[in-house]
């Protein structure tokens, strides 16, 4: 009798018990199931993503070979507009930005650079937009901005190109003192086996003997 008493005591305990906790258990368990079951779908999801952004990019990659503009324009806002949270997102972005440059649009080519450079996601990708973005500011006459743009450039292994672009943008503005300091920068920076032949071109117009 003592044992029955002793199991009832203890199943009145429990419902007592489950009465105070159990809501609050059964929303923990809840919320741990959907934690995992959404973390699942979300990299399934990011999965799927990336595999259709590559595939499009690919596509792009093929109409641009083709010089078939229209096509790489349109496709390329999709896969700016569709799987923007990609890093093919900024290299869509990237190849629109030169399309327009080819053609002599430089206001949408700098559009396309400036997304590149706040949504990019990997610092080189958005190095190199800065890059591009300083060549069609300076081709706009927009020295100063140029200059801002390039200052931004922290990826050493661009050191030598955007030391190259400020000499371009300083001889712009008659500056030849600075301009073969930002030359001679690029030089000293260039990587070992590297093409500098234009660089020593631009440094013996300056008047400086750059040597072999």
């Amino acid at each position: 009798m003592s044992a029955y008493e002793t199991e009832d005591q203890q199943l009145e305990a429990f419902k007592k018990w489950w009465k105070e906790n159990g809501r609050a258990l059964t929303i923990g368990v809840v919320i741990s199931l959907t934690a995992v079951l959404g973390g699942r779908y979300w990299f399934h999801y990011q999965r799927v993503q990336a595999e259709s952004a590559s595939t499009e990019y690919e596509q792009l990659l093929t109409e641009m070979a083709q010089d078939n503009k229209e096509a790489v324009m349109k496709r390329g806002a999709y896969i700016i507009d569709t799987f923007s949270r990609t890093s093919y997102a900024a290299l869509s972005a990237l190849v629109l930005a030169r399309v327009h440059v080819a053609a002599g649009e430089l206001p949408p080519a700098r559009e396309r650079l400036q997304w590149v450079i706040e949504h990019g996601g990997q610092d080189e990708t958005r190095d190199i937009a800065r890059l591009r973005l300083a060549r069609v500011q300076l081709a706009s006459g927009n020295t100063q901005q140029a200059l801002a743009t390039l200052a931004a450039v922290s990826d050493t292994q661009f050191k030598a190109m955007a030391a190259e672009i400020k000499g371009d943008a300083y001889l712009s503005m008659g500056d030849r003192a600075a301009a073969r300091t930002a030359y001679q920068q690029a030089l000293d920076n260039s990587i070992a086996g590297g093409d500098v032949h234009l660089l020593r071109m631009k440094l013996d117009e300056l008047g400086n003997g750059a040597g072999a």
